[in-house]
């Protein structure tokens, strides 16, 4: 952490002094700074004739932020799982005798939709709200964390789900029943990755 906050107090004088970024590079890797870690350094400061150098915004951290994005992100994944469950029991209803044990399943996940589906949208409005007021949250570094994790899990699933699907189709169970339990998965998977790839996106614009 030392050498970093000596590295980018150096990079900056260097720039107040007039030098270029090339020769600010070039002396930096003669003295055994990886590319890397010159490049950080550099990109740390906006490429714009001023002086003092103008630094870039920095990612942000909060406690606020943490409670509000691990609680929405966990909600919706809790609830796209009984979402997929209330979808599966409802086709296991229509297509096979699961009786007692489908109508069990289809009122516990609706119970769980009850109480997910409104909260995930009260917190992802009022999220969408500030974020439209003040780009700026964009930066927050525990929000792209969560979401790069939630695009993770979201194609961990679909992955998983061909896997099944080709197995299956391999194995000589591919059915119905199974072909269109295989396609909810792939339906909620995939919009969630679609969603929050398209959210990284505009921040990263942003």
């Amino acid at each position: 952490m030392a050498a970093n906050k000596q590295l980018s107090r150096f990079v900056r004088d260097a720039l107040s002094d007039g030098k270029s970024r090339d020769d600010i590079e070039a002396a930096l890797g003669q003295s055994g700074w990886s590319g890397n870690e010159v490049a950080e350094a550099l990109d740390a400061w906006a490429d714009i004739p001023f002086s003092p150098p103008i630094p870039r915004p920095q990612a942000t951290v909060s406690a606020r932020d943490f409670f509000v994005y691990a609680l929405m992100f966990g909600v919706m994944i809790f609830g796209a799982i009984y979402l997929v469950q209330l979808v599966h029991a409802l086709i296991d209803l229509a297509l096979d005798d699961g009786g007692y044990r489908s109508s069990h399943r289809i009122r516990w996940s609706m119970a769980v939709l009850i109480v997910t589906l409104p909260m995930y949208l009260w917190l992802a409005i009022g999220e969408r709200r500030k974020l439209t007021a003040d780009p700026s949250l964009y930066r927050s570094a525990i929000r792209k964390w969560l979401t790069y994790i939630t695009l993770l899990i979201s194609a961990t699933v679909l992955l998983g789900d061909l896997i099944a699907v080709i197995y299956a189709f391999l194995n000589g169970d591919f059915t119905v029943q199974f072909f269109l339990k295989a396609a909810v998965v792939a339906v909620v998977a995939g919009g969630i990755f679609t969603f929050y790839l398209r959210d990284i996106r505009v921040g990263d614009a942003a």
